[in-house]
């Protein structure tokens, strides 16, 4: 075989190789995995399909966010894009992105090995390691637990037990970016940079994960090399700010504020001793850089090494001492198998390149004897874990479409698995959602906290949570029964709402008790007195809503009709006299704004994080809500564009260029 079709053959080998373990997934719409977060993946592919010309503001989650807070938006464009172009259901457009995805993992790994080691054997074994061992099974006795054995694939697991669809594409992608940054170093110019910008962006586009794990491996790259020179160190700078000015319309900085404060709360607080066991890995880079200087290894094998160390450093810290380096450092213990799978083959090819001839076809039957048995445990794996489900008799898909009849587009609260399939089947709006980091009113997750949990409510946790939830515009609430067979049961108390709400339905175990608001509206007519007077400071501090939540049921209040007019704005009517205002249940963002009778008037969030508008009617009122991002936004949209033409531009002056070079 031609030495330039070996690459080609070893990546088809390993491409099919992977499809055929999760070849199930390209004919399946929804898996029986219900407790998967995947629900929460395949709702924002089902609303790009349906709104692809208004992704602004997303009213489904959270009382509203914007549409760049409700996960990184790649996945879902792509799956919600295929699925319109295709006429592909949704879940099913989600699962062959998925399925391709899985199989090219280690086909693009294969290349970076390919790349950095010259070798097709040593780069052809990264692919295989990556593709048929799972070594966080063996270091890790909480993954091989889960897991259910060493012999199992965790990565498959993440993907399809657990949801880890994006994070998985970003994998995928990782080795890609890191290649178009290296040739952007190595051969500076225009085009190449853009190149690189664009697969740094995607990453950034598709996990955050992933986003760290590829500035870990830049990072890492960078500092292998022999010559250390700084120009390439600020080549590399200005690629990533290329980078971020592509991917900024989608993660703006507000968005990157909101989801650290956010990841704050659901991760809980970090190790106190985290930054000590920063400086100690930086200490072992750069010794590490040092050991290979000395020992006059390669720029490869000190890349593999390099990055080895956060990559296994970070979540080996938690799983063997308990040691939070960085929210949610379990979950790199995927990217760990990746740079494991790259060091473990440069073991190999060293390990090979020393062992006597005649010795050679033994390793050889032994390693394909590993990897047969190997791939039959994973293949057998995947059957059992790959299996469709009669999506009509779940209890996510019986509850979501009762509420959807029944609710008339109110919002409502559904716990646990049903919350993450809700608006995967509806559009029906929900108090929580499946991106917590994400959410826009810091009080969000205190709220939904207190009423799941009623801690330290006592005998008032009904009543403290039924104050929350009309506060909140929640017309609906369903409580998961110790019978439920809905997957995580997260209230504490099911009990807590019986003799306080009337009950609407029963539902396989599962209860939905109606809040009986008087009006339904999310707009409402009151004095600025009746607005809370300060911030709640925790769960049960109730005591600055209670005149409020009074207020929204007074009926001498009058009534206000909102009713929204497009996925980014709404209307709202209502008979008001100069001192009132309009409480509007809606999480408030600076990119709303508010005009009423022509004209442009005040709107700011009060101490609930929800939208207050000054209209200073008399009478008969017509006021139009419109969100459009803020000045901010404008910013960096103009910012994204800008760094889209420059590269569109270093492309097209590149190609005169490569002419005359060959003239």
């Amino acid at each position: 075989m031609s030495p330039k079709i070996r690459p080609l053959a070893a990546s088809l080998f390993l491409f099919f190789l992977n499809m055929w373990i999760v070849r199930n997934l390209l004919w399946i719409e929804w898996l029986d995995q219900m407790g998967s977060i995947e629900g929460t993946h395949i709702a924002l592919a089902r609303w790009v399909a349906r709104n692809r010309g208004d992704l602004t503001w997303f009213p489904l989650w959270y009382g509203g966010i914007p549409f760049e807070n409700t996960y990184p938006p790649l996945v879902p464009l792509v799956a919600g894009g295929l699925s319109a172009l295709t006429g592909l259901a949704p879940a099913r457009a989600y699962h062959i992105l998925a399925a391709v995805s899985y199989a090219a993992g280690p086909v693009t790994l294969f290349w970076l090995a390919l790349v950095l080691y010259r070798a097709l054997w040593p780069a052809l074994a990264a692919g295989l390691m990556y593709s048929l061992f799972s070594p966080s099974c063996w270091l890790a006795a909480a993954v091989r637990q889960d897991a259910g054995s060493v012999w199992h694939a965790r990565r498959l697991q993440a993907l399809v037990q657990y949801g880890e669809g994006p994070h998985l594409v970003a994998m995928a992608l990782i080795p890609a970016a890191l290649l178009l940054l290296m040739s952007a170093l190595r051969r500076p110019g225009a085009a190449r940079g853009f190149a690189a910008a664009t697969g740094l962006a995607a990453v950034a586009l598709t996990n955050w994960l992933g986003a760290a794990a590829l500035a870990a491996g830049a990072f890492a790259w960078l500092l292998a090399q022999a010559d250390g020179s700084w120009r390439r160190w600020a080549l590399a700078s200005g690629v990533a700010v290329w980078a971020y000015a592509l991917a900024c319309s989608w993660i703006p900085p507000s968005t990157i504020r909101t989801i650290r404060h956010g990841e704050r709360w659901l991760s809980g607080e970090l190790s106190a001793n985290r930054w000590l066991f920063g400086a100690c890995l930086v200490a072992a880079g750069f010794f590490l850089r040092w050991w290979c200087r000395r020992r006059r290894c390669s720029e490869a094998a000190a890349f593999a090494l390099l990055f080895a160390l956060p990559a296994c450093g970070v979540p080996l810290a938690s799983y063997w001492a308990g040691l939070r380096a960085v929210p949610q450092p379990e979950r790199y213990h995927l990217e760990m198998e990746m740079a494991l799978a790259l060091l473990a083959a440069l073991v190999l090819a060293t390990f090979w390149s020393r062992l006597p001839r005649s010795r050679r076809i033994g390793a050889v039957c032994a390693v394909i004897v590993a990897c047969g048995y190997a791939f039959v445990r994973y293949e057998r794996y995947a059957r059992r874990m790959i299996r469709p489900v009669a999506i009509e008799q779940t209890i996510e898909y019986r509850v979501a479409h009762w509420l959807e009849r029944n609710a008339a587009g109110g919002r409502v609260m559904v716990p646990g698995s049903v919350g993450f399939f809700l608006n995967a089947f509806t559009d029906t709006p929900q108090l929580a959602g499946g991106f917590d980091q994400g959410a826009v009113n810091p009080l969000s997750p205190h709220v939904r906290y207190q009423i799941l949990s009623g801690d330290g409510a006592g005998s008032r946790e009904g009543e403290v949570a039924v104050l929350w939830l009309k506060a909140y515009g929640v017309d609906l609430v369903a409580v998961s029964g110790p019978d439920s067979r809905e997957i995580y049961k997260p209230f504490r108390n099911p009990r807590k709402f019986e003799g306080l709400l009337n009950e609407a339905a029963r539902l396989d175990g599962m209860t939905v008790y109606d809040l009986g608001r008087p009006r339904k509206s999310l707009a409402h007519a009151m004095r600025r007195a009746d607005l809370p007077p300060r911030a709640p400071l925790h769960g049960l501090d109730v005591e600055p809503i209670r005149a409020y939540v009074s207020a929204l049921e007074d009926p001498l209040r009058g009534e206000a009709q909102f009713a929204w007019t497009s996925r980014h704005a709404a209307v709202i009517a209502a008979e008001l006299t100069p001192d009132q205002v309009l409480s509007v249940q809606i999480s408030y963002h600076p990119g709303w704004r508010a005009i009423a009778g022509g004209r442009p008037v005040r709107l700011y969030g009060d101490p609930l994080g929800q939208i207050v508008v000054e209209p200073n009617c008399s009478g008969a009122c017509r006021v139009e809500l419109i969100y459009d991002g803020g000045r901010p936004m404008r910013l960096a949209r103009a910012a994204a564009w800008a760094a889209w033409l420059a590269g569109l531009a270093a492309c097209l002056m590149s190609v005169p260029g490569r002419r005359r070079g060959r003239g």
